[in-house]
């Protein structure tokens, strides 16, 4: 049981982690894309200042190749600051015919370019974006635009490094899972085997008649052969004065044969030897039955209880009692 339990468990901790571990992967691609563009848009921001770009705009004079020119030469005294050619690049184009004029030699025509071209930033970014890039007018006696590029070897790094520790999570939380279902397999299978056991002592127990077992088992096993009238002492008459009901045995001249302990304590009598014990001794007030009368039941008051009676006749001249505690019962 506790290799299938342990296997189950296993099973649905594992797809409990991959769940987890999918939604945090999800969650933290996302999380970094978002964080490396606005990381790109804010270092670019930052350089590319108002000052910046009026002191762009004032030598953007002349053709449009002059005027690229110089604010190449503007753009250079800032390329530390703008971190050009660590994975980032910037190209130079022709607002009006949308050539381009300076800058790498593979950059190509981007929407933020073109946006650029109707006199405002183009700066928009996808979701995962593999390359970014900021397109600014310059909007000097030649119109250009300044666009600034980032191919996203930085972000590509950034989900190497989480893909590594994702792994490495991933592998950690197998092992847990492996941990915690062999502990949890372990105690639900010890419990298991605790509870069946007390519900066999319960069951065990409900079988044991009240009493003392000992001492009826050691009857059983040593019965007397004979009793004082030569009658068989047979199993039942071995464990009928262990009863919780009280029995009585009598004759039909009202002669007591043998009455058992929970019956003198509830009518208040003892029977003791070479003392005979009579019928109208045991039950105060109480006609004796007839052997036509073959089961008499009813209620008495005596000994400071209500009992309930019934007799029965048993054979001719031969009858019994049995008495139960009406006080007892209702409980």
């Amino acid at each position: 049981m506790r290799k299938t339990l342990q296997k189950k468990l296993t099973g649905s901790m594992l797809v409990a982690v991959a769940a987890a571990l999918v939604i945090v992967s999800v969650c933290l691609l996302f999380g970094m894309a978002r964080y490396a563009s606005t990381q790109f848009e804010t270092e670019v921001s930052q350089v590319l200042t108002t000052d910046l770009l009026s002191e762009m705009n004032e030598n953007a004079t002349g053709s449009a190749d002059s005027a690229a020119a110089e604010t190449e030469k503007v753009l250079t005294a800032y390329a530390g600051q703008l971190r050009l050619g660590s994975g980032r690049s910037y190209s130079i184009w022709d607002a009006a015919t949308g050539d381009r004029l300076a800058g790498d030699e593979n950059a190509v025509m981007t929407d933020n370019i073109v946006t650029a071209m109707s006199g405002t930033v183009g700066n928009a970014s996808s979701l995962l974006p593999t390359k970014m890039d900021i397109a600014v007018p310059v909007t000097g006696e030649s119109a250009l635009i300044l666009d600034i590029q980032d191919d996203g070897s930085g972000m590509r790094a950034m989900m190497a490094r989480l893909a590594v520790l994702l792994l490495a999570g991933l592998v950690l939380s197998l092992l847990a899972a492996a941990g915690i279902s062999w502990v949890l397999a372990k105690s639900f299978s010890d419990s298991a085997a605790q509870t069946a056991e007390e519900l066999r002592e319960q069951n065990n127990q409900a079988l044991k008649p009240n009493g003392d077992w000992e001492a009826m088992a050691a009857a059983l096993h040593a019965p007397e052969k004979k009793g004082k009238k030569g009658r068989d002492r047979t199993a039942l008459n071995i464990l009928l004065p262990f009863l919780q009901e009280g029995y009585v045995l009598f004759q039909a001249d009202g002669k007591v044969l043998e009455i058992n302990v929970m019956a003198e304590q509830l009518l208040g009598v003892t029977m003791k030897t070479g003392e005979p014990l009579f019928f109208d001794t045991v039950f105060h007030d109480v006609p004796m039955p007839t052997t036509e009368q073959r089961l008499i039941r009813g209620k008495l008051h005596q000994n400071d209880h209500t009992l309930d009676i019934t007799f029965a006749a048993l054979e001719p001249g031969l009858f019994a009692a049995i008495v139960l505690s009406s006080d007892r019962r209702a409980q």
